[in-house]
C-alpha cells in the first residue's frame, strides 16, 4: 500500500510538471482574433526565455537562435491553424447611430507579413447607416479636396464598462461630399474592406473584449 501510495504520488508530480511546463499554447477566445493573441502572447513568453538564457558567448547565441527559428516554425503553425478557424465565423458588431452592417464581417487568414505576423482578409460589408456630418473647420474643407479624402474604418474591441481597449484597422470610407459647407458621408455609402493583422503582444487587452463596434477614425480631421 505504501509503495502504491508513492507510486501515485509520483505520478501526479510528472502531471503537474507536465501541466506547468509550457508545452502547449493557451487556447482562449477573444471575439475579433480568437485564439491567435494567446498563441502569439505564449510565443512571446518562450521566446523571451530562451533569449534570456542565452550566455554571452558566439556558441550561446546561436543555439538561441536556432532555437527560436525552431520555435517560430511551431508558433506560425499553430497561429495559421487557429486563424483559419476564424474563416466563416462572423464577428458580432454592436449596431450604431452612423454605421450599419448589411452583411456579416469575419476574418479569413492570408498569410504571414513576417515571422508570426498573420494578414486576414476581412470580409462582410458594413455601410452608412444615414448622412453622416462629420466635424470640420472652414479652413480645414478649404485646404482639402474632399473627392480624394479616405477615412479609416476601424473595429473597436470595449470592455464590460464599454471602454475601448482594442482597435483594429479593417477598411476605408471614400466618396466624402461638401454640402452647404458641410463634410458628409452619404447614407448608403459602403466601406471597402481590406486586410487587418495581428502582430502585438496584446493578449492581455483582446480578451478584455466583451463587445465589438464599428466606427470612422476622424483624426486626421482635426
Amino acid at each position: 500500500m505504501k509503495r502504491f501510495k508513492q507510486t501515485m504520488m509520483a505520478l501526479l508530480g510528472v502531471v503537474a510538471m507536465t501541466a506547468c511546463s509550457g508545452g502547449s499554447a493557451p487556447s482562449e477566445n477573444c471575439l475579433v482574433f480568437g485564439e491567435v493573441p494567446a498563441i502569439y502572447a505564449d510565443y512571446e513568453a518562450q521566446r523571451d526565455k530562451i533569449e534570456e538564457s542565452a550566455q554571452k558567448s558566439e556558441a550561446s547565441y546561436k543555439k538561441a537562435s536556432a532555437q527560436i527559428d525552431e520555435l517560430t516554425e511551431q508558433y506560425r503553425a499553430k497561429i495559421e491553424e487557429a486563424g483559419k478557424k476564424l474563416d466563416g465565423q462572423p464577428i458580432e458588431i454592436t449596431p450604431g447611430e452612423d454605421l450599419k452592417v448589411v452583411s456579416p464581417v469575419s476574418l479569413s487568414f492570408k498569410e504571414f507579413a513576417n515571422s508570426v505576423r498573420s494578414v486576414y482578409d476581412v470580409k462582410g460589408e458594413i455601410e452608412a447607416a444615414k448622412d453622416i456630418n462629420l466635424d470640420v473647420t472652414e479652413s480645414w474643407l478649404k485646404s482639402h479636396d474632399v473627392q480624394y479624402l479616405m477615412l479609416p474604418l476601424m473595429l473597436i474591441g470595449c470592455d464590460e464598462q464599454g471602454a475601448e481597449v482594442t482597435s483594429a484597422r479593417i477598411g476605408v470610407f471614400e466618396n466624402f461630399k461638401v454640402i452647404d459647407g458641410k463634410l458628409i458621408l452619404p447614407a448608403g455609402t459602403k466601406a471597402t474592406l481590406e486586410t487587418t493583422h495581428y502582430g502585438d503582444n496584446d493578449y492581455d487587452n483582446y480578451i478584455r473584449v466583451k463587445s465589438v463596434k464599428a466606427a470612422l477614425d476622424t483624426k486626421q480631421l482635426q
